[in-house]
């Protein structure tokens, strides 16, 4: 009977820990006057100032732009070209994505895809983000009889999310949910006042919640405790700072925030005696496996043959041609044979992926253990010695500390 174990994953991101460093980013936005009021790449750039970071911006933005627009327009497509880009964020006019799918689907979508090309052929490591908006405040009248799912706010937003999803997934582009902000916002502070008098712009709350959004996704900082405030009450500060980092963090894997990064853990299977058959948890152009022996292999899911049962330090380092991610495993051979687990230190986890639960694997003691997400939100804690139910957890990659005779093991697992 095969045996799968995956053991000892060690420091692996700082994006857990307390010291994050600082960054500095460069973004263009293509859209329309959703982002030019407030001065949007603006107030994100001061955010970022007040958190240490810097973002580099260029934009062009004129009234009622829509994809189409932008894939003809020659000075959109000279700023693209201009430079290699960090990230390109495109927005669509506020209600072409809230129409009919059929019709966003031949109208809309085929132009989003194609400003990812081009975006992609000038420079293949940009990430393109699409700038989800937000239904206006009590629907669209103008296209209420002809469309009636528009008539409302709610059904707006529904299809301006669905659409700007549609076009993330088939672009695998991230998507930054600065209409889902609106929503939750308007559920739970309705008289906190997101639009201007068209009730449809946004007003500086409006733009100050999705500048908050934009850092959080363009950064993977949390923006909880920022001190910018765009001149917006204390109060009203922290309520939306808190706002946008709850919809960012809740649902990183609606939003592609991280889908598509190389991810490097991996599974260990015993094929017999000394050889070991290495599975990559997810798929990555380029791979790096280091043996512990001396050996190395570029396979994605190599077999190795070991000489001597001992333990070795197996490396594994992928790489997409963009983003590189690495993990080591203390791969102790013993564990094929009869004497088992012979270290109270050996930590594992499996099976990764994961559905619904995941095994810790720690010599039967009780450990504490706590889990992340990749912003470092705290959403799982607690005691075990043996299994967690990944209750109320999403599809996504997350942090997991494990804590076991003092000494703190990060690791990290994929749930889907």
């Amino acid at each position: 009977m095969q045996k799968i174990f995956i053991i000892v994953l060690v420091l692996i991101s700082c994006t857990i820990t307390s010291k994050a460093q600082f960054k500095k980013i460069n973004a263009l936005f293509l859209g329309n006057s959703y982002t030019y009021v407030n001065n949007l790449p603006q107030l994100i750039k001061d955010i970022a100032l007040a958190s240490g970071d810097t973002l580099v911006f260029d934009s062009n933005c004129l009234g009622g732009y829509t994809f189409h627009n932008h894939f003809t327009d020659v000075t959109s497509l000279s700023k693209i070209n201009s430079q290699a880009w960090d990230h390109v964020v495109l927005q669509a006019q506020s209600q072409e994505p809230s129409f009919d799918p059929t019709q966003v689907e031949i109208e809309t979508l085929p132009f989003a895809i194609k400003l990812d090309s081009i975006i992609k052929h000038n420079n293949s490591c940009t990430e393109t983000i699409f700038y989800e908006t937000w239904g206006r405040k009590y629907g669209d009248a103008s296209n209420c009889a002809s469309y009636p799912p528009v008539c409302t706010y709610l059904g707006m937003q529904d299809r301006l999310k669905s659409s700007y999803k549609l076009f993330s997934d088939s672009t695998h582009a991230t998507m930054s949910p600065a209409g889902e902000a609106f929503r939750k916002s308007i559920a739970l502070n309705p008289s906190l006042e997101l639009y201007n008098a068209d009730q449809s712009h946004p007003s500086i709350e409006g733009s100050y919640l999705t500048a908050c959004v934009f850092y959080e996704v363009l950064f993977h900082k949390s923006v909880l405790t920022n001190t910018f405030t765009a001149g917006i009450s204390a109060t009203n500060t922290a309520f939306l700072q808190q706002i946008a980092h709850d919809v960012v963090n809740d649902s990183l894997n609606t939003w592609n925030i991280g889908t598509y990064f190389p991810w490097a853990p991996f599974t260990s299977t015993i094929i017999n005696s000394l050889n070991y058959q290495f599975t990559s948890a997810s798929p990555a152009l380029m791979n790096k496996w280091y043996f512990g022996d001396g050996t190395t292999n570029s396979s994605a899911n190599p077999a190795h043959i070991y000489a001597n049962s001992q333990s070795y330090i197996v490396s594994h380092v992928v790489t997409n041609g963009c983003n590189k991610d690495s993990v080591s495993i203390d791969l102790n051979t013993f564990l094929s044979g009869v004497e088992g687990i012979n270290s109270s230190d050996i930590i594992s986890i499996y099976p990764n992926p994961t559905s619904s639960s995941i095994n810790v694997l720690a010599n039967n003691s009780i450990y504490s253990y706590k889990i992340f997400n990749l912003f470092g939100k705290l959403l799982l804690s607690g005691k075990a010695s043996g299994s967690i139910e990944l209750v109320g957890l999403a599809n996504g990659m997350y942090y997991i500390e494990v804590q076991l005779n003092n000494k703190i093991h990060t690791l990290k697992f994929i749930k889907q």
